[in-house]
């Protein structure tokens, strides 16, 4: 008889409440053998019962299982893998990887095994296990029989058991979590800089009992007016023989409340599977899905009296537009940070929606609305809640595969080059395509990162890019970030375009931006791992919160040397300067970007600190996406939302016989037009003296770019003294900021008794009189002196940098050195021109108790005491010395006039009086 419409869709309904029945969970203890010999196979360990037992889900780290870490040696006593030390040979101590280690270490195969019992209503189904995250493959046996495999890395393994009898079955999976082909170890999927190379189950682990004839999977395909959807079935048939039947679809409201659309359509499967399409005509335009608005719908799809698939999907169409990306119709811009699979206390990503909400609602909250999985695929739960939080998301396969990484102890083929490898990728980006498509969250897809440039087979990458389009135009698509757009490609992630930077912080001002790359690329550009600069780690702090089995030895040896530094006790202003110092230079980069036109986002390298690659804690965040203590939420909104305030100027320190200039604009990209306001500046003195304000015309301000304001000019005449001041200015309920200075015109000359010189055996002559001595040490190079740069580290001083590498500079503002010179004690722009080549003195044999007056934070690899302007008495003379030029072009430069007359002044006062002595072949060992 033929099932009507009403009834199908009945069906349909109540099969979704009876879904339960049709699975059983197989959380719990399972038995567990390490197989590090690889003879379970050939000696047939499925057929007995394993000895050993582990809770699943869980990893064999989790669980203790493996070669324990042996701490006396900081080895696990036995050998390791080359592809556990990425970029250099194995170190000889654990502590020295640069990256966390794992307390309990496993590469290989291990069995996993227990007894399921098969329910009596279950005859006669086709059943399927259900394995959420494997790292990375899986084989399975019932009984004696081996019912396949699967080897993603960034989807659930589905492994179809057939046909059991009731009652009890042995059900033994197999997990080799060493390389299944060679995409290297680099990678954030499977590589040891992150999440480790674990083994185990993660996860959903469960049995599914379907009818023999059962919807598998479906697809939703939102129509752009959102007045139908297109779903398409996978219908199975494990009859054996054709079979014909209908298929039921239902479209309604997230809360299965109201029922929006339903339709049918006739299946005629002659083989063991079909895809089959069905429209369905909304009753209404149905409401969309983007970051401002989060409204989800449901696609019901059952044959027959099948358990339905239940499919939440929203109304996200995503186009692009010459440079610019469009999110329903409107232009979105993406303020994004990375997720390098950071997550040490489980040593495997989270797979809970509620501790996703946690980590994508911090990501939320600090004002991002994209997420960058760099080199790896999240599960579902993080779909989930980026639809709820309304998040876009970039998955990535697990291929890295650059110049630098071809010549890693795996030595993987370049992108394209190794026929496994392509065969592996290919099937990934069709395998996360069908797992997590349906999530409007889902907006973004690239293939990996840092293609090698001139090995890679690029039209082969092309090729995939452009069979992912045809299998799914519900995203957009890019081969690979940082070195060259696809040419097919619908954005770019990249960092230079023809050698234009697209990213970097480039000038002591406010008046650029990175125009000139984004009208090189005729598609959207999307700043490469904007940020990299490092903060110093709060070891007290974080050390605690290791719990798990990714074990920070690599931060307790830093911590260990900088206990031995003698530098510890200043601990606590190491991390707020260098801190403060980081938001500086992210504030600046990623506002320049905002003031590009034609910029499609930037990518956060990162939100929170990475881990390994030689410890680079760049990240406003810990790894456990917890504030630092320093750098507040709001500071990072201020320049990082929806609606940001610009200003552009010329410089940051002006001298007093000037008129401060800045040319204001609104970059909006928010859920509409904004309301026509006056915007309001005001400049504001350190002491909260408002020394001018106003406001600009009201004017049309609409979403999806940048809408000048107009021009406020200050005449500074009226401020006599140094002056650190405020530039304010507010549209509507957004506030931005930035720091300014107003220095005197006049220059103080030293007096008669007093000596300025460069020349260090002149100082010396001088000091054994009796005379006070400024020595400008600018441009010394040697073993303990060195130029340096206004910025601070890039991503880690141990992969780029050396001992004297530093995070900014440290200074006290109460120093009377510093009294005409107003500072907050941390690198900002009134330190640019004085530091920008300055030389930097390594003091590796000081007096004890000494520091410098102008001291920089080391970088914490390297624990030096390093400093650019420093005291001493000298025989009988007292000696200042400068590492800034304070000579050069004085009229054009009015901080390092400023900075020199404040010094001189310190000089003539009853102040000066130096508490440490140097002797003269001290002076020579670090001067000369």
């Amino acid at each position: 008889m033929k099932t009507t419409l009403v009834g199908l869709l009945t069906l349909v309904c109540a099969a979704a409440f009876a879904q339960n029945a049709n699975e059983l969970n197989l959380v719990g203890e399972w038995r567990f053998a390490l197989d590090p010999d690889n003879k379970g196979e050939s000696e047939q360990w499925h057929l007995r019962a394993l000895e050993d037992t582990i809770p699943l889900p869980g990893t064999t780290d989790l669980a203790g299982k493996g070669y324990p870490l042996r701490r006396d040696t900081m080895d696990y006593g036995v050998p390791l893998l080359e592809s556990d030390w990425p970029s250099k040979p194995a170190p000889a101590r654990a502590d020295e990887a640069g990256h966390l280690v794992r307390d309990y270490y496993y590469v290989g195969k291990a069995w996993y095994q227990r007894t399921i019992d098969v329910p009596q209503e279950w005859k006669g189904k086709h059943i399927r296990l259900f394995l959420e995250r494997v790292l990375w493959r899986s084989d399975v046996w019932v009984d004696d029989r081996l019912v396949g495999n699967a080897d993603s890395l960034a989807t659930p393994h589905w492994l179809e058991l057939g046909n059991l009898e009731p009652g009890p079955h042995r059900l033994t999976v197999r997990i080799d979590n060493s390389l299944q082909c060679n995409i290297g170890i680099a990678t954030h999927a499977v590589g040891p800089e992150t999440q480790s190379q674990w083994n185990g189950i993660v996860g959903a682990i469960r049995l599914t009992a379907e009818e023999p004839v059962f919807v598998a999977q479906s697809r939703v395909f939102p129509g752009a007016d959102r007045r139908s959807v297109r779903v398409e079935a996978n219908v199975r048939n494990n009859t054996g023989a054709p079979w014909k039947g209908t298929l039921a679809c239902r479209i309604e409201e997230e809360s299965g409340d109201k029922l929006r659309g339903s339709q049918t359509a006739e299946v005629d499967c002659s083989g063991d599977a079909q895809i089959v399409s069905v429209t369905v005509p909304l009753d209404e335009a149905a409401k969309p899905w983007d970051e401002f608005s989060t409204v989800r719908y449901r696609a019901v799809v059952a044959v027959n009296d099948s358990a339905p698939i239940v499919s939440t999907f929203g109304f996200r169409q995503i186009e692009r537009e010459g440079r610019h990306i469009l999110i329903n119709g409107r232009r979105a811009y993406l303020r994004g940070t990375l997720d390098c699979a950071v997550y040490p206390k489980t040593g495997h990503p989270p797979v809970t929606v509620d501790e996703w909400l946690r980590v994508l609602g911090t990501v939320k909250d600090y004002g991002f609305n994209h997420v960058r999985f760099h080199t790896w695929c999240p599960p579902e739960a993080a779909f989930e809640a980026a639809d709820r939080l309304g998040i876009y998301l970039q998955p990535e396969t697990a291929l890295w595969v650059d110049s630098w990484t071809m010549n890693t102890s795996t030595k993987p083929q370049a992108p394209g080059r190794d026929p496994a490898v392509s065969d592996f990728i290919q099937r990934e980006i069709r395998r996360i395509s069908e797992a997590y498509g349906n999530h409007p969250s889902f907006a973004f897809f690239c293939i990996g990162n840092e293609f090698a440039v001139a090995e890679s087979d690029w039209p082969q990458i092309n090729k995939w890019i452009v069979d992912a389009k045809v299998h799914d135009p519900r995203h957009l698509f890019a081969t690979a970030t940082a070195r060259k757009p696809g040419q097919d490609d619908d954005f770019s992630v990249i960092h230079a375009v023809e050698n234009t930077p697209a990213r970097g912080v480039l000038a002591p001002h406010t008046n650029w931006d990175f125009a000139e790359a984004a009208e090189k690329c005729p598609i959207p550009v999307v700043a490469h791992e904007t940020g990299q600069h490092p903060v110093f780690p709060d070891y007290d702090s974080l050390l605690p919160k290791f719990s798990g089995p990714l074990k920070p030895l690599n931060y307790e040896r830093l911590h260990a040397a900088f206990a031995k530094s003698g530098l510890s006790s200043q601990s606590e202003d190491f991390v707020r300067a260098s801190a403060r110092f980081q938001l500086v230079q992210y504030k600046a980069e990623h506002e320049a970007m905002l003031r590009t036109a034609d910029s499609a986002g930037y990518q956060l390298l990162m939100l929170n600190d990475f881990t390994g690659q030689a410890e680079a804690l760049v990240g406003v965040l810990d790894p456990f996406w917890e504030s630092k203590g320093v750098i507040s939420r709001e500071e990072v909104l201020s320049w990082n939302s929806p609606t940001v305030p610009l200003a552009r100027f010329d410089k940051y320190v002006w001298s007093n016989s000037e008129e401060f200039r800045a040319v204001l604009a609104i970059a909006h990209y928010g859920a509409s037009d904004l309301n026509p306001t006056p915007p309001t500046w005001r400049l504001v003195a350190a002491n909260g003296t408002v020394v001018a304000e106003g406001a600009l015309p009201e004017r049309r301000m609409p979403t999806g770019g940048v809408t000048p304001l107009g021009e406020i000019r200050v005449p500074l005449n009226g401020l006599a003294d140094s002056s650190a001041l405020s530039l304010i200015v507010r549209v509507g309920a957004a506030e931005n900021t930035w720091n300014l200075w107003s220095y005197p015109q006049s220059v103080v000359e030293p007096p008669a008794d007093l000596l300025v010189t460069r020349n260090l055996e002149d100082a010396l002559a001088a000091l054994n009189t009796g005379k006070p001595v400024l020595l400008i040490a600018h441009g010394i190079k040697g073993a303990n002196a060195t130029p340096s740069t206004f910025a601070s580290v890039y991503w880690s001083a141990s992969w780029w940098g050396g001992p004297i590498s530093n995070l900014g500079i440290l200074c006290d503002p109460a120093h009377p050195a510093l009294r005409g010179f107003p500072n907050t004690g941390h690198s900002d722009w009134q330190w640019y021109e004085l530091a920008e080549g300055a030389t930097t003195f390594c003091f590796t044999d000081a007096p004890a108790g000494f520091r410098p007056i102008v001291q920089l934070v080391p970088d914490f690899h390297f624990n030096t005491l390093l400093g650019q302007l420093f005291e001493a008495r000298v025989g009988e003379g007292r000696l200042l010395v400068c590492g800034y030029d304070l000579e050069t072009a004085l009229d054009t430069r009015p901080a390092a006039r400023q900075f020199r007359n404040s010094l001189l002044e310190y000089m003539q006062s009853d102040a000066f009086q130096p508490a440490i002595t140097f002797s003269q072949e001290q002076l020579h060992a670090l001067l000369k």
